[in-house]
C-alpha cells in the first residue's frame, strides 16, 4: 500500500489504531458457519477467516473447502481453545482440501482458513503446464496472492467401531458426482475391509468398487522387481550381472550391474523425461518398443553407476525387457502366470496394449485446475508402471512379503533387502519398494502417479497389515489416507496438529531477478541433440529468449546468472549455456529432476542453410 499524501496516511493510521483499540477490548465475534450451508468467499494472502460451527458431542464433522486460486490451511479448535485437527494436504490453489474430526465435547468449534504458498497448474508463464505430470516432479508456479473458496461443513454419526471411523475417513468422495477411491485392507492375511467411494468414471456415472481396476503408476514396479528376483534365485541371472550382457544395444559404457539399476542408482536418465525434452507428450500412445529404443540411444549417464541415488523409471523398464529376453515370456504373461493366476488376482494384469478393452475400469480425472478435466493416458508399456488391479486383486498380494504363498523367503529377502552405494551409504529402496518405518514401525511402501490416477501400498510386516488406497482424481492424497486409516486400525498417535500463520505472496516459479550482461543475440539459434534427434530454435522477441520446439508452446527463458537460464517449462530448469574459445555459444546443457547436462550443439549458420 502506497500513500501519495500525507493526510491520507494519517486518516489510514487513524482508523488502523482505532480497529486495534476496539479489537482488542472487544474481538469480532466469527460467523456462524451452518452445517450444509456452503459460503462463498474471496480471500487475500494476509487475511485468516474464522468460523463458529455449533457441534453437538457424539457426531462426526467433514469439513470441505474447495480452493479457487489459492492454497488455504485449515484449522479446527476445540470449544476450549485446544487445537483439535489441522491440514493442508493439497498444496495446489485450486483443488479441494478434505478435513475430519470427531466431535467429543458439544459447544462451538472454531474453522480457521489460513492462506498458504501454493502451487498453481493453470499459470501464465507455463503454457505446458498439463503436457507432463505425476512422479516427473513438477515445479509449478507457485502463488497465493489471492483467490475465494467455498466452505461446507457436513455431520455424521460419530465413534463407532474403527470401520466405520475409516469408512468416514473416505466418504466425502462419496459426495458430489466425484471420481473416486478404492481402499483394501487385509491382516493376517484375510481381507478386513474393502470399499469404493465415488465414480470411476464421470461420463456414465459408474461407481467405483472394490473390484474397479485402477491404474496403478509405480506401485507396479514391484512386480517386476519379483520377476527378476525369482530369476536369481532359479539361477537364470544374478544381480550382480552387468544389464549390457542381456541389453547390448545400450550405449551408456560404464557398467552397470541389475541391483543397481533396481535400487535406483544406475545413473540412467529418467525416460519420461527423455521422452518430454524430445517433444513427446503425455497422453500420447507410448509404447515399449519406442520407450526402449529411447533409452537405448542414450550415450551418458547422470552419474557414475551406484555413487548417488536418482529415482528412474528407466530402470524397470529395462527390468521388463531383461525378464522378456531371460523367459521368452513379455513381464505380463510372466507375472500372469507365475503370480496373479497362483493367487487368484483374476483382474490383476501389465495393460500393455492401450487399445485393448478393460470392462469397468476407472478413467482418470484432474481436478487442479479450477475444473475437472479428463486426463487422458495411453500407456502401452510395462515394468515402470501400467499394471491394472483392483483392490480385491491387492489384497491378496501383500500378505506374501511374510507368507510366501507364492515364490518362496529367498526371493522376499532379495526384494526387500535396501540397495547401498559404492561407499556403503545405505538406502531405503530396495527391488520395487521402499523399506523404512512408519510411526516407530517397521514398513513395506510404495506410491503411484500418472495421469490423474494415485495410488499407494503400506504393509506392516510385523503385525501382518496391509493397506491399499486406489484413486482416479489427482487431488486425492492416497498416501495421507492410507497413514490415516493406520493410525486407526493400529491406534498409532495422531500427529501434532500444525499452527499456521499468513504468509506472504509467494514467489513465482522462475522469477528470481537478474540482469543479463550478454545480448540476447548471442544465444539465438538452432540447437540439436543427437541421443534424442531433436532440435530446438531459440529466438528473440521484444529483448526476451524463447526456445521453440514444434510439439509444445514456446517457452520463456529467464536469465538465473551468466549464460545461465530457467525455462518456463520444467523440463528446462537449468540450462547452461557454453562457448568456445572466442567467446561464442557453441550449445547448451539441460538438468532437470531426471536428466543431469544433457547436450545441445548449436547449428552454423551458412549460406542460409542450417549446418552442424
Amino acid at each position: 500500500m502506497i500513500f501519495n499524501h500525507s493526510f491520507l496516511f494519517n486518516s489510514w493510521l487513524s482508523s488502523f489504531l482505532m480497529t486495534c483499540l476496539v479489537a482488542g477490548a472487544s474481538a469480532q465475534p466469527a460467523p456462524a458457519l451452518d452445517f450444509d450451508q456452503s459460503v462463498s468467499r474471496p480471500i487475500q494472502h494476509d487475511e485468516e477467516h474464522v468460523y463458529a460451527l455449533d457441534a453437538e458431542a457424539g457426531r462426526h464433522v467433514d469439513i470441505e473447502l474447495a480452493q479457487r486460486g489459492i492454497n488455504l490451511g485449515v484449522t479446527v479448535s476445540a470449544p476450549d481453545g485446544t487445537v483439535l485437527a489441522a491440514g493442508d494436504h493439497q498444496r495446489h490453489v485450486d483443488a479441494t482440501e478434505r478435513l475430519g474430526f470427531d466431535v467429543t465435547e458439544g459447544g462451538t468449534y472454531r474453522i480457521r482458513l489460513t492462506p498458504q504458498p501454493g502451487y498453481a497448474i493453470r499459470t501464465g508463464l507455463d503454457a505446458n503446464a498439463f503436457v507432463w505430470d505425476g512422479e516427473r516432479r513438477v515445479p509449478y508456479e507457485q502463488t497465493n496472492d489471492a483467490g475465494a473458496y467455498m466452505l461446507t461443513a457436513r455431520q455424521t454419526d460419530g465413534g463407532g467401531k474403527k470401520l466405520d471411523r475409516i469408512d468416514r475417513l473416505f466418504r466425502p468422495y462419496a459426495t458430489g458426482g466425484s471420481a473416486g477411491v478404492a481402499v483394501g485392507i487385509v491382516k493376517d492375511g484375510a481381507m478386513l475391509f474393502a470399499r469404493g467411494f465415488g465414480l470411476a468414471n464421470l461420463e456414465y456415472g459408474i461407481p467405483v468398487s472394490p473390484h474397479t481396476p485402477f491404474h496403478i503408476a509405480s506401485v507396479s514396479k514391484q512386480f517386476a522387481g519379483y520377476a527378476v528376483a525369482a530369476l536369481h534365485d532359479a539361477g537364470e541371472l544374478s544381480l550382480d550381472d552387468d544389464i549390457h550382457v542381456y541389453l547390448p544395444e545400450l550405449r551408456t559404457p560404464a557398467p552397470i550391474t541389475i541391483r543397481q539399476m533396481l535400487n535406483h542408482t544406475s545413473g540412467i536418465r529418467d525416460q519420461w523425461v527423455v521422452a518430454a525434452l524430445a517433444g513427446w507428450r503425455m497422453d500420447d500412445v507410448i509404447t515399449q518398443e519406442q520407450l526402449l529404443g529411447l533409452i537405448f540411444s542414450q550415450e551418458a549417464l547422470n552419474f557414475p553407476p551406484g555413487t548417488a541415488y536418482r529415482y528412474s523409471n528407466s530402470n524397470y523398464t529395462l527390468a521388463a525387457e531383461i525378464v522378456r529376453r531371460v523367459t521368452g515370456k513379455t513381464l505380463r504373461e510372466w507375472t500372469t502366470a507365475e503370480v496373479f493366476e497362483p493367487l487368484g488376482m483374476r483382474r490383476t494384469f501389465f495393460y500393455d496394449d492401450h487399445e485393448e478393452i478393460l470392462p469397468e475400469r476407472a478413467y482418470s480425472y484432474d481436478d487442479r485446475s479450477g475444473t475437472v478435466k479428463k486426463s487422458v493416458l495411453s500407456f502401452a508399456n510395462s515394468g515402470a508402471t501400467s499394471l491394472f488391479t483392483t483392490v480385491h486383486d491387492f489384497v491378496k498380494w501383500m500378505p506374501n512379503y511374510r507368507h510366501h504363498h507364492v515364490g518362496n523367503a529367498r526371493i522376499y529377502e532379495l526384494m526387500t533387502t535396501p540397495g547401498k552405494l559404492n561407499d556403503g551409504t545405505p538406502l531405503n529402496y530396495a527391488l520395487g519398494v521402499a523399506v523404512g518405518s512408519y510411526k516407530g514401525l517397521p514398513v513395506i511402501d510404495h506410491s503411484g502417479v500418472d495421469a490423474g490416477y494415485r495410488s499407494f501400498m503400506l504393509y506392516f510386516p510385523d503385525q501382518d497389515v496391509g493397506i491399499i488406497v486406489l484413486s482416479n482424481l489427482a487431488s486425492c492424497n492416497t498416501v495421507e489416507l492410507a497413514r490415516r486409516t493406520a493410525d486407526i486400525l493400529l491406534d498409532l498417535p495422531a500427529d501434532a496438529p500444525a499452527t499456521r500463520s499468513p504468509q506472504g505472496p509467494a514467489r513465482p516459479y522462475g522469477t528470481d531477478a537478474y540482469e543479463p550482461e550478454a545480448p540476447a543475440s548471442d544465444y539465438t539459434g538452432v540447437y540439436y541433440n543427437p541421443e534424442i534427434q531433436t532440435e530446438y530454435r531459440i529466438t528473440e522477441r521484444d529483448g526476451l529468449l524463447y526456445l521453440g520446439h514444434k510439439r509444445i508452446s514456446d517457452v520463456r527463458l529467464l536469465p538465473t546468472a551468466a549464460d545461465r537460464f530457467k525455462g518456463t517449462y520444467w523440463i528446462f530448469n537449468e540450462m547452461e549455456f557454453t562457448r568456445d574459445r572466442r567467446g561464442r555459444v557453441t550449445g547448451f546443457t539441460v538438468s532437470n529432476g531426471g536428466v543431469s547436462g544433457m547436450a545441445f550443439t548449436r547449428f552454423k549458420e551458412e549460406n542460409n542453410h542450417t549446418k552442424r
